[in-house]
């Protein structure tokens, strides 16, 4: 039943946000006044990004070296940087870089950007706490702001996201990424098991009939 209401909503809402997001939108959240640029992820009509703040706000990141791979308009980064974790904010499409830059500078928040495809450009190093909130439809992304969406054929993000993930954490590295139901788990889950990680849900929540999942990934024994 979730399903078809997700697909009514989706049906009649759709036209009316896409028109919306033509344009450069201000977007505010717990003192945070952010302007998201026209091709970026925008956090307030998205479930999965209040979601996982609400998450991240029940943690303690004061104090911590945190990477966000895939940042977009840099809400998530910024929220941790404020509460004194030390940031670096990671994204592939050149709008969303601009737009974290810009969004930590009006903030008066000091956090790293990169440009990069998820670790590509990104010098080996270790992180206290990783956090992803990923592209998850299967596809090639035709533009830049569909990078928000699609991770590639055969599922290349996540194969790039694992693959590479040892070279930046250490043993009690937290490492959480949230995912939607409506994606297909199972690949996601079978790339994980290859790559000798486990993915265990640690909080969920629902919002606007879609069922969010926050998984934490721990390296095991291969």
């Amino acid at each position: 039943m979730n399903r078809i209401i997700r697909q009514l909503l989706s049906w009649f809402y759709r036209p009316f946000l896409e028109r919306y997001l033509r344009k450069d939108r201000p977007f505010k959240y717990d003192g945070l006044e952010l302007i998201i640029l026209k091709s970026v992820f925008h956090p307030a009509f998205f479930g999965s990004s209040k979601v996982f703040a609400g998450f991240l706000k029940q943690q303690r990141v004061a104090g911590k070296k945190l990477l966000e791979i895939g940042c977009g308009s840099g809400f998530l980064s910024l929220l941790t940087a404020k509460a004194g974790a030390g940031v670096t904010a990671v994204d592939i499409n050149p709008a969303a870089i601009a737009c974290t830059r810009a969004n930590a500078q009006n903030n008066h928040l000091r956090i790293e950007v990169v440009h990069s495809d998820v670790f590509k450009s990104l010098a080996p190093q270790s992180f206290d706490m990783l956090i992803v909130n990923p592209p998850f439809f299967e596809g090639e992304a035709k533009a830049d702001s569909s990078y928000a969406w699609y991770c590639g054929p055969d599922f290349y993000f996540f194969t790039s996201f694992f693959k590479d993930l040892p070279t930046y954490t250490h043993p009690q590295t937290k490492i959480w990424m949230i995912l939607s139901e409506v994606c297909d788990l199972a690949p996601i889950e079978e790339i994980a098991r290859r790559a000798h990680y486990k993915m265990t849900i640690v909080y969920q929540e629902e919002r606007l009939f879609e069922n969010y999942l926050i998984y934490e990934l721990q390296a095991v024994d291969g």
